[in-house]
């Protein structure tokens, strides 16, 4: 079909010759032309030479890798004067990779958009090039490569359009290609991006149920295909569960991803046990204390306390021979009482992993949260503990005159933040009795604390200044360790702390954070190689300097908030406990173990109240001590003196006005 405006130019210049002379004639033998065979084939045409210039202006564009645009708009002049079968495969995909901007480039001008307040009205402002790309290739009677499809999840990922990368995996999988780990963690890229995208409030539990859906068709599919989890994917898919707290996904992908049934973790799961059998088992990943400590933190969201101390308590200190130490209830026997016994692989190792510092954080935080006081105050104790046997090996092997570069870093130290979670618990219910005896713990803390500080301390300067490890700023690694933490990689963090501190005006029922956005793009898809074992952290005299020392300056300021507040609610106790003993109420009597009325007179002894005629007397005795000894040194009428006199008087008459006449 040949567009109206280039009939005439498209005629054959020989066939309008022709037209104007009616006359036949023949030419001589001697001056006829005799042309190649290949002329008569593929006669070089007007049609022919222009769809030839297009095409080279296209691949011009696509060397010089222009603007997109350009070069969709080369691509559909090419599609609007000749069909789709007029180029050849290499260019669809070529324009496929090169219509779009980076993905970079997308996912800050997203971010712009949303700190603007201005809502697309497609999550991709280019799927339709990629549908009419793809289309044209699957009209060839070609089938896009898997490459083709990761490029436009990739497109898709820097967007977090999680509908159209799950069309897109539905299709490549419909098409009959083989999904490779990197399929999947680019779907799973798109879901975490989205979910920390703004949403509404009422829009927030619908695509809450798309994404569990999503990602359990994708692990149900992962399964299938036998594609184990990376350590990029299962990172991203941990991500997902924290936001959709889904309880059962997560028990699914722990039980697939470690070997950890955590219904029962001191047992390897029935699904393992059967594929040991199969040939092409996915490998099972090893349990790290970073993995250890995503695991205590979900659960911790989730608020499961009981499965959380479980895990726990196994996971960091599993027992050689667990199945030894069960008890089998009648549950575990048949009809005949004949017991049934589930055989371990002899070649299966109980996944283990050493708590830090972070661990107890995290655990103390969620048990804190809950109402188990006896479970903050037995897990506090044993970080106390932990904190002593720590500092005793790192001692122990100073002292053998072990060097310093071949001693292990300690990975534990009680803080403020442990001390924390069980101070927040103890103010939220008003538990006085575990406040104190938090009051009472921090004295030995400090100075354990401070007992190390004076040791290293002295030690560094027996050492001298040759030391390994140079000394940083405090500050300067604060603010650089809090840079790296908070912002996300390809330049999409350096913008957006710009843009937040700018004006934008957000709806109020928006749910979203702006400093999580790009957080899902923190890992590399196509890394798809199991995480070597990172090097051992030797030990730093420095830096276990800086740490005990913020550790003592944190817990100081802490002791003496904690005194306060000990003191605020000892007092405001008392006052609504008279209340009640003024209004003739009972109380609780913890001597007696029973709620009694109390007398108004037993009830100052109980809780001290001292006379006021005492109090009357003191206030005396301190007036006569504030007076000046040497009156012949002071001139008289001093007015500090007399409104230190007139002060005292004004309270004195007001206790004597209370006193009954």
């Amino acid at each position: 079909m040949v567009h109206p405006r280039l009939a005439s130019s498209l005629r054959s210049p020989f066939r309008a010759a022709s037209s104007r002379r009616q006359l036949t004639t023949t030419a001589r033998t001697s001056s006829a032309l005799v042309l190649p065979a290949s002329e008569f084939s593929s006669p070089v045409t007007p049609r022919n030479s222009l769809r030839e210039s297009r095409i080279d202006a296209l691949r011009h564009v696509l060397l010089k890798e222009g603007n997109p645009s350009r070069v969709w708009a080369h691509y559909t002049n090419i599609l609007s004067y000749f069909s789709y079968d007029s180029l050849p495969l290499e260019l669809h995909q070529q324009v496929l990779r090169h219509c779009s901007p980076p993905p970079q480039t997308l996912r800050l001008s997203a971010a712009k958009r949303l700190v603007q307040g201005r809502k697309p009205e497609h999550p991709h402002l280019h799927e339709g090039r990629f549908q009419t790309i793809i289309s044209n290739i699957r009209a060839l009677g070609c089938t896009p490569s898997l490459q083709d499809y990761h490029f436009v999840l990739e497109q898709f990922a820097a967007v977090g359009h999680h509908v159209g990368s799950l069309q897109v995996y539905q299709e490549l999988v419909h098409l009959g290609l083989t999904p490779e780990p990197k399929t999947f963690g680019l779907c799973l890229q798109a879901i975490a991006h989205r979910l920390t995208l703004p949403v509404l409030k009422v829009y927030r539990l619908r695509l809450i149920a798309q994404t569990r859906k999503t990602l359990d068709d994708l692990m149900s599919d992962m399964r299938k295909f036998k594609v184990p989890f990376t350590p990029i994917n299962l990172d991203l898919a941990i991500r997902i569960f924290k936001e959709t707290i889904d309880k059962e996904g997560f028990d699914t992908l722990v039980k697939w991803a470690y070997g950890i049934d955590l219904a029962n973790p001191d047992r390897p799961p029935l699904q393992l046990l059967e594929s040991q059998s199969q040939p092409d088992v996915p490998c099972i990943q090893p349990l790290s204390t970073h993995a250890l400590n995503t695991i205590i933190d979900t659960l911790g969201r989730f608020g499961d306390i009981s499965k959380l101390v479980q895990a726990f308590e196994v996971l960091t200190q599993p027992l050689p021979q667990a199945s030894q130490h069960l008890f089998t209830s009648f549950d575990d026997d048949e009809d005949f009482g004949v017991s049934v016994d589930v055989p371990t692989p002899s070649n299966f190792t109980q996944p283990h992993a050493s708590p830090n510092t972070t661990t107890y954080n995290m655990l103390l935080r969620h048990i804190g949260r809950a109402e188990h006081a006896i479970l903050a105050r037995h897990y506090l104790v044993q970080a106390i503990r932990l904190d002593r046997e720590v500092g005793s090996i790192l001692r122990k092997e100073i002292w053998t005159e072990v060097p310093l570069e071949q001693i292990k870093a300690p990975q534990f130290a009680i803080n403020r933040m442990m001390l924390l979670s069980v101070f927040g618990h103890t103010n939220r219910y008003k538990n006085l009795g575990l406040m104190r005896w938090l009051s009472t713990k921090i004295p030995r803390i400090l100075r354990d604390k401070k007992r190390d500080l004076e040791y290293y301390t002295e030690l560094r300067h027996t050492l001298g200044g040759s030391l390994s490890h140079p000394i940083i700023d405090a500050d300067t690694e604060t603010e650089i360790a809090a840079t790296a933490a908070s912002l996300p990689s390809n330049n999409f963090s350096s913008l957006l702390p710009l843009m937040t501190r700018s004006k934008r005006t957000l709806l109020p029922n928006i749910i979203g954070n702006i400093q999580k956005l790009g957080t899902a793009f923190d890992v590399d898809v196509n890394d798809q190689t199991l995480p070597s074992p990172q090097p051992e952290k030797t030990f730093n005299i420095d830096l276990h300097i800086r740490i005990l020392t913020r550790d003592i300056s944190e817990i100081s300021a802490f002791s003496s908030t904690l005194d306060k507040v000990i003191g605020r609610t000892t007092q405001r106790m008392k006052e609504r406990l008279g209340r009640r003993v003024w209004a003739n109420k009972n109380i609780y009597i913890s001597t007696e173990n029973r709620r009694a009325v109390v007398s108004r007179e037993r009830w100052r002894d109980i809780v001290r109240f001292r006379p006021r005629r005492e109090l009357i007397t003191r206030i005396q005795r301190d007036i006569a001590r504030a007076r000046d000894p040497a009156p012949h040194l002071q001139t008289p009428g001093t007015p500090a003196n007399d409104t230190k006199h007139t002060s005292s008087n004004t309270l004195l008459s007001k206790f004597q006005s209370l006193l009954p006449s």
